[in-house]
């Protein structure tokens, strides 16, 4: 079986329905969504965000590499709509293993959501 096998076994058995936004379509598929914990620097959209300091805010997405995604898709998950900040595959044996990505909270629309990080209305 391949590794990605594995993953996909796992993510229909537990991860959560996402529907990805793509090109006018919707594709519904399975992944792991969870707040994003670091404990170290991390920087997103290149602003510094100092250690130990995050506001749950950003997602932790890991999904089969059958549903790629790229910066700035849509998706939606447990009722609440996500922009991806960034995403990548991961292979090894030369063979995709899975995609993460880190999703922030879509705001389009919102009037009262602030950007905590970089001090800024989207």
């Amino acid at each position: 079986m391949r590794m990605a096998g594995y993953l996909n076994r796992a993510l229909s058995r537990f991860g959560n329905t996402v529907v990805i936004r793509r090109g006018g379509r919707a594709e519904v598929a399975k992944a792991f969504v969870q707040p994003l914990r670091r404990r170290h620097r991390l920087y997103l959209n290149e602003k510094y965000i100092p250690a130990g300091w995050f506001d749950n805010t950003y997602l932790l997405y890991i999904g089969s590499p059958d549903h790629p995604l790229d910066t700035g898709m849509r998706l939606e998950c447990r009722g609440a709509a996500f922009s991806v900040v960034t995403a990548e595959e991961f292979a090894a044996r030369d063979e995709s293993v899975y995609v993460w990505a880190i999703l922030r909270p879509d705001c389009e629309g919102k009037e009262d959501y602030y950007d905590d990080v970089d001090g800024q209305s989207d």
